[in-house]
């Protein structure tokens, strides 16, 4: 089908318009002209020539209104580019931020884990001098006690056995007493420090990682020494040597671990 064939008839149209201005022509003189209108200076024909003119006028401020209106599309998808463009650029310094800003405080966090890893030994040593101390070293001097009174004459053990056993219980008791006091106060500051620490651990997002009783984790473990143990699992974790800590679900410091060991394979021929 040609392109020609959707334009309307030139000559058609033309014939319309010339049939429209005669109909106009014969209204206004139709109409009753008054007695002053002689006075008044007569209007200026309205003809072909005027309209052409008229819609020359409209086309031309219709090509520029096109004009301007692309001109403004134009600037507003320029806008629009300029404006992704920054969004992208602003997308991308933030994980730029957020790793230099996860460089700095890795050094606090590693501080922050051999502050805990310390003070749980250090915790450690506390309990067990306290047990030496209070328990062991009470028990030792009774036992020396008992040993010096039973080597003296029966005369003067007869004369002094309820002194003795006094003195027996004074000792027992203030020497329980005296020691477990210090000891007891000395845990329970360690018991507000750590306490501290694991809150800041929390908001740092810090997990020691329990691994005694595990199997072993080769991706946060590293085994430092395997041992025969037949009432565990091959594989099973025993004991913890040095702890090992997770920061934001990544590792920080591998856990150092003793651990069961591994049935050995069958050998080849």
């Amino acid at each position: 089908m040609s392109v020609t064939t959707h334009w309307p008839d030139v000559e058609e149209i033309l014939a319309r318009l010339r049939d429209w201005l005669l109909q106009v022509r014969d209204e206004v003189e139709a109409l009753p002209l008054d007695e002053a209108r002689g006075s008044e200076s007569p209007s200026s024909p309205v003809g072909l020539v005027q309209l052409i003119e008229q819609f020359t006028a409209l086309r031309h401020e219709l090509k520029l209104s096109t004009k301007s209106a692309r001109a403004l599309e134009e600037r507003s998808a320029a806008a629009l580019g300029g404006l992704e463009q920054a969004i992208a650029a602003m997308r991308s310094v933030e994980p730029r931020e957020a790793e230099a800003a996860q460089r700095a405080a890795q050094p606090l966090v590693q501080t922050l884990a051999e502050l805990d890893e310390a003070l749980r030994r250090g915790r450690a040593v506390v309990e067990n001098a306290r047990r030496r101390i209070v328990e062991e070293s009470a028990a030792e001097l009774l036992a020396q006690l008992d040993q010096h009174f039973r080597g003296q004459p029966w005369g003067f053990r007869w004369l002094a056995a309820a002194w003795y056993r006094r003195l027996r219980r004074l000792v027992e008791q203030q020497s329980g007493e005296v020691h477990a006091a210090i000891f007891d106060s000395l845990l329970a500051g360690y018991d507000l420090v750590q306490h501290r620490l694991r809150r800041a651990m929390a908001r740092e997002e810090l997990v020691r990682m329990a691994c005694v009783g595990k199997p072993v984790d080769p991706h946060t473990m590293t085994v430092i020494e395997a041992v025969d143990d037949p009432s565990q699992a091959p594989g099973t974790v025993i004991e913890e040597v040095r702890p090992g800590y997770l920061w934001k679900g990544k590792v920080l410091q591998y856990a150092e671990v003793r651990a069961v060991r591994q049935p050995a394979g069958p050998r080849g021929p």
